[in-house]
């Protein structure tokens, strides 16, 4: 098994754990050994401690290694020191070297997670951007397939959106859509998907949903949504199509065209409302 995705699946305090047994090993190989050093390989419980359980996780194990690199000097038959002050200033030196790796690895790993979040997700609303939606889409449909579960997708776009960038700028345009943004993140269901696809347009992912689980959810959060942009004097409204597919198509650019068309029939019969659809059969490819 892989070692990364195996530590990255259990709690931190087992990294911690971990890191603290591979310090005591190395130390009790030190200290088996007389003809041989390992200060260096202290840097390997460091990285495991740092990189899976954060920088104060691995500060402490940088610490305790360096206090075994200490203890290992009170072994006389291995160290013949002229000068006492020796092994607390080649102490003090792995001790730096430890804290310096130590901080250089939370560094990197804080710019990985930091560039990571950056490519999943929308720069303005910090919603998941179209390519990460995509991914997690294609999961969740590959999963509903698996197990024959319901899956429903819903196609949300601002009514009347260009009045706003019009008439106050597209500062007042963009607040718009981080409160859009803010309003799904907090009434929407922690197992749903919301994503900015572009412009003034989203989708809702709704796993595992059937049609009237679906209805309930999208109906209670469309009147939320009219109510909070009547509250800010948002001359908008919102039209959505939502489909629940009983038996999912093997593509989710099938499942966001058919919400996306539904959504559009839903905006030229007067904008301002919600179509639910329930899709019993299977889409046939083209």
């Amino acid at each position: 098994m892989n070692i990364v995705k195996f530590l990255e699946k259990k709690p931190k305090i087992f990294s911690v754990l971990f890191s603290i047994f591979l310090v005591a090993l190395i130390s009790f190989i030190d200290y088996k050994t007389p003809g041989i050093s390992l200060p260096f390989f202290y840097v390997f419980p460091i990285l495991v401690a740092t990189w899976f359980a954060g920088l104060y996780a691995g500060i402490f194990i940088s610490v305790s290694s360096s206090m075994m690199f200490l203890a290992d000097y009170t072994i006389p038959e291995k160290y013949h020191l002229y000068y006492p002050f020796v092994k607390y200033w080649d102490t003090f030196i792995f001790l730096s070297f430890f804290l310096l790796t130590t901080y250089l690895l939370s560094k990197l790993k804080f710019t990985l997670n930091k560039l990571e979040k950056l490519a999943q997700c929308d720069g303005l609303t910090g919603l998941t951007n179209r390519s990460f939606f995509m991914e997690i889409a294609s999961h969740e449909l590959n999963r509903a397939l698996r197990y024959k579960e319901p899956l429903t997708l819903a196609y949300l776009d601002i009514d009347d959106f260009k009045i706003v960038n019009d008439t106050w700028g597209h500062n007042v345009g963009d607040g718009l859509l981080c409160s859009v943004s803010d309003i799904a993140r907090k009434n929407l269901r922690k197992i749903d998907v919301i994503s900015r696809l572009g412009g003034d347009e989203f989708a809702i992912l709704l796993p595992h949903t059937g049609y009237e689980d679906e209805k309930i959810v999208l109906d209670r959060f469309h009147k939320i949504l009219l109510e909070s942009m009547r509250n800010q004097g948002w001359p908008v409204t919102f039209s959505i199509g939502a489909i629940t597919f009983t038996r999912p198509p093997n593509s989710v650019v099938e499942m966001i065209e058919k919400a996306d068309a539904l959504m559009y029939r839903a905006k030229k019969t007067g904008k301002n409302s919600l179509r639910h659809e329930l899709l019993t059969t299977a889409i046939t490819a083209k």
